[in-house]
């Protein structure tokens, strides 16, 4: 079945807690840019890459980045030219091909996050083309539902997903002196006693830490359980990573921000950490993440994807408990827009995250919030 038509359709991001509330980021040690990062993020939009077989059957892909506007004039300019006419079945080959012919101006960033989109895409038209789940395309579902832990954490959201055990995105950084460490220890204080001595916590540095600042704040929170640290150094820091690695007595985590299997193959191999957590919607979709996954499987590191939504779930449904235990559960409705760009959002329900047997992603376009005027609830 050959594709026609490859377009992306946009749509502006409304502002939520994600980018009002103070939470530790690469700016935070700028003091203009410390108490919001919609302060320095700028217009964030999202995409959708709707790929169209010549039966009319669409595929849709989420782009990941928050700069769909951006990703659109390179699909525009170039990517689309290379998928328009191919087999729609023919997934690594293109895969392939976009990556080798973005190379001279992306290794990332977001060529990849176009990439991605069109790539996801793909997986969902197969999937409805074929009649079929894609878990069931990429292996089969390995357990039958997911054990989602929640981000965005609150009283509130344990009960309504009955979910105990929790990712808590750390307010302070080094910028922030003692002042800082203590707030942050009192937040993980309050995450304890709310989940109680068995729940799970883990915490989202966001790439706003340093080596020292995070071998001094874990010893701080050593009475405290911590399951793991996310991002404590900037990406490709990978000497930074092998120091934390060394220096704390928790596990570590990494790859929010990493795009290509050969910066995976660093920050596991050099950079030592535990798990790797790769953003379907920045790392290559559904064929980029394979390949991360035959990686980590072959050095023995956990992989548990950042952020949410049926490819997420699809994907890491398909791995084996084993390689990814867990999924990330974040309530992107929570403080902001009640609408996305695409229909489905799969919700956990006491404790479990379950997945239909839609053919594709079993979600559609929202054709409703591409109106002038429209905003979407913000996920990148």
């Amino acid at each position: 079945m050959k594709i026609t038509s490859v377009e992306m359709r946009v749509a502006e991001m409304s502002q939520s807690w994600l980018t009002e509330k103070v939470v530790a980021n690469p700016m935070s040690i700028y003091d203009e840019y410390q108490e919001r990062r919609s302060s320095w993020y700028g217009r964030m939009t999202s995409g959708v890459v709707i790929v169209t077989a010549e039966d009319g059957t669409e595929g849709y892909g989420f782009v990941g980045g928050a700069r769909a506007s951006a990703g659109k004039v390179v699909l525009e300019d170039q990517l689309a030219g290379l998928v328009v006419g191919k087999d729609c079945f023919a997934t690594e080959l293109i895969f392939d091909q976009l990556v080798r012919a973005s190379m001279f101006y992306g290794h990332g960033g977001i060529p990849m996050a176009v990439i991605s989109g069109i790539d996801i895409a793909l997986w969902d038209l197969k999937g409805k083309l074929i009649g079929k789940p894609v878990y069931e395309l990429i292996g089969g579902a390995s357990a039958p539902f997911l054990k989602p832990y929640l981000t965005s954490w609150s009283p509130e959201a344990i009960v309504e997903f009955g979910i105990n055990d929790v990712k808590i995105a750390m307010p302070y950084g080094p910028a922030h002196g003692e002042k800082g460490m203590l707030a942050n220890e009192e937040v993980v204080a309050l995450a304890r006693e709310t989940v109680g001595p068995d729940g799970f916590i883990a915490l989202d540095c966001y790439m706003a830490w340093n080596p020292q600042y995070a071998a001094e704040m874990m010893r701080r929170l050593s009475d405290y359980g911590i399951a793991w640290i996310e991002e404590p150094v900037l990406p490709e820091d990978i000497e930074g990573y092998r120091a934390v690695k060394d220096n704390v007595d928790c596990r570590v985590s990494g790859g929010e921000h990493s795009f290509t299997l050969y910066q995976f193959e660093r920050i596991i191999r050099e950079g030592g950490v535990d798990l790797v957590q790769p953003d379907i919607y920045r790392a290559g979709g559904v064929t980029g993440l394979k390949r991360i996954a035959a990686l980590a499987r072959a050095h023995s590191t956990e992989l548990i994807c950042h952020g949410v939504g049926s490819p997420t779930y699809h994907f890491l449904v398909s791995n084996g408990p084993d390689l990814s235990p867990r999924c990330e559960y974040l309530d992107i409705f929570d403080g902001g827009s009640a609408d996305w760009v695409l229909t489905d959002d799969p919700r956990p329900i006491a404790g479990e995250l379950r997945l239909p047997d839609a053919p594709g992603f079993g979600y559609e376009l929202n054709e409703s919030v591409f109106a002038p005027g429209r905003s979407v609830a913000p996920i990148w």
